[in-house]
This record gives C-alpha cells, structure tokens and sequence, in this order.
C-alpha cells in the first residue's frame, strides 16, 4: 500500500537510529499503522541471548521474553563481576526534565521546557559532576524520545564544563525499547488513572487486576531494560574484560535516561538482580521520581541512593 513520504522519513529516521544502537547491526523492523496512521508502532523482531538473574523483586516478576536464542543464568556474584570486568561501579538511573504537551499531540514528540532544561543542566552541573564522573566511556543509554535526548545532552554539557575536563563525552547509545516499551496501552490507562506516584502503588495497587497489570507491563519493562544493558554492554565488552579488574572501586558508571514509572522498575530489576534488599529496594518502592532526578545503584556494595539536584 502506498505510504506516505512523511512516514517514509520517520521510519527511516528510526532505523538509523536503531543501526547506532545496534553499533552497526541493523535489526529487521515490523511498522504496524494505528488507525489513524500516526504514530507508528515500532517492534524490533530479533533473536537474542538474554539473562535470568537468580534473584527477582516478588512484587516484580520479569517475564521470559518471548523472541531469545538462549539464556545465561546469573547471579548477584556473577552480574557484579560482570560489570566490574568491564569498569563499571555505579548505574544512574535519570528521569528527563520538565516537558510541555506536544503541538502534535504524541506522547513522543513532547520537548522540554525551559524549566527542564535549566533542571538538566543543574543536574548535571551538581550530582552528576560530583558523584557519578568518570563516566562509562563507551556510551550512555537513551529513550529515542527528544525530551531525553535533550535532557542527557545538556545534563552531560554541565557536567563536563562543571569538572572542567577536555576528555570526551560518552556517546549516547539510542534503543527504541526503552520508549517503546513504556508505550503499552494496560500501562498508559493505569498512568491516566494513577499518575505520577511512587512504583509501590502501582504493584500494591488494592485493585487486584491494576496491580496485576502494574507487574505485568512494569517487568515487561525491566525486563527489556537488563537485557538492553546487558547486550550492548557486558556481552559487547567481553573481549576487554581481562584488562579490567572485577573488583574495582575506582570505576566509571552507566547512565540511563528514561521515563518516569518506568525508571524506578529498570531500577528494581537490576538492584534485586545484584543483591540488594531491605530499605535499599524500599528507596526505589517509596519514591515519587522527580524531574531531572533518579537513583544511583552501586553494583560492588549492593546499595541504593537518591540522586538530586541543589534544593530539592
């Protein structure tokens, strides 16, 4: 059927960005037309190797996935020594900044506000300067979606200017499953009904069947979360991994800008997977995530902290 020139252009701008993803590897896309023929639907249909961490939140099961040529069992041990081989301590985990509502109504096209790129810059200039430099060299996962495209450019500017070091920013490595994912109509009719609240009351939701849909779709999306780190940074980076020491307290951290709900259960997924327990997993349970703000999941020590910005 005929297809739009429009269309044609987004679709091959998606594909370019999954072929940076990908580091090279363009993977097939199936293009599904909504009703309205806007927005498109876009699924990446590849087999890959995925990992199931030993240890799992109760209150957040991570569904097998569906697509995988094979599993690599693991655990806290394993995923710690795993990261440390390849120089990596710390995950930040960093919701966007303030948006405003799109002029074309998609949730994807929303840009950030002037507030938002002030709360970007201010991040980046205060916790991510002081707590999180040096950061993972070999990129920085990204949404697709502007505003956090925008949010980790400005946050990673202020953090440069703010150590006042020449030496290069991480490139950005942009994945079409962490938006896609937080695109599921189960998680958009409990966001319309819930809002922005703390992970804990959409998994202990008193309706059984929200809380119900919360741990579907919210591990659905910690799920994809793991397996994109871990393919495009252990699995990619094994090869270096002898010239890293697994026990390294002088590491780089990852950083992951995403989506608000969403954040906090990439967030669960991986600290359980790791070991962490108690008021460690309460952090991530009880916070309401605030703009331009996240956590910071220090793999070797098993622990969880805020990250926020001056004032807040």
């Amino acid at each position: 059927p005929h297809i739009p020139a429009r269309t044609i252009s987004h679709i091959s701008s998606v594909d370019q960005q999954l072929v940076h993803a990908g580091r090279g590897h363009r993977p097939t896309i199936a293009v599904t037309m909504a009703k309205s023929f806007a927005p498109l639907s876009l699924t990446l249909q590849r087999r890959h190797m995925t990992f199931v961490p030993s240890i799992q939140h109760p209150l957040l099961p991570l569904p097998f996935p569906e697509r995988t040529c094979g599993s690599i069992k693991t655990n806290p041990r394993e995923i710690q020594d795993s990261f440390g081989k390849c120089g990596i301590d710390q995950v930040a985990f960093i919701r966007h900044g303030n948006t405003a509502p799109s002029a074309t109504g998609r949730d994807f096209d929303r840009q950030l506000t002037d507030l938002g790129r002030r709360q970007s810059s201010a991040a980046g200039a205060s916790y991510g300067s002081s707590r999180l430099m040096p950061y993972y060299k070999h990129g920085a996962f990204c949404t697709p979606a502007p505003r956090c495209v925008e949010t980790a450019q400005l946050f990673l500017d202020a953090s440069y200017k703010t150590a006042n070091t020449s030496s290069g920013k991480p490139p950005l490595i942009l994945d079409s499953r962490m938006y896609d994912g937080t695109m599921q109509p189960e998680g958009s009719r409990l966001f319309r009904s819930i809002g922005y609240a703390p992970l804990r009351e959409y998994l202990e939701n008193p309706d059984a069947n929200d809380a119900n849909a919360a741990k579907f779709v919210l591990g659905e999306y910690a799920r994809t979360s793991l397996d994109v780190i871990w393919e495009e940074v252990i699995a990619k980076h094994d090869s270096d991994a002898a010239e890293k020491s697994a026990d390294s307290k002088n590491g780089e951290t990852l950083l992951f800008f995403a989506h608000a709900i969403y954040l906090p259960s990439a967030v669960l997924g991986l600290a359980s997977a790791v070991g962490c327990i108690g008021e460690e997993l309460d952090i991530v349970l009880d916070t309401n995530t605030q703009e331009a703000q996240g956590y910071l999941m220090h793999i070797h020590d098993q622990t969880v902290s805020l990250l926020q910005r001056p004032g807040e």
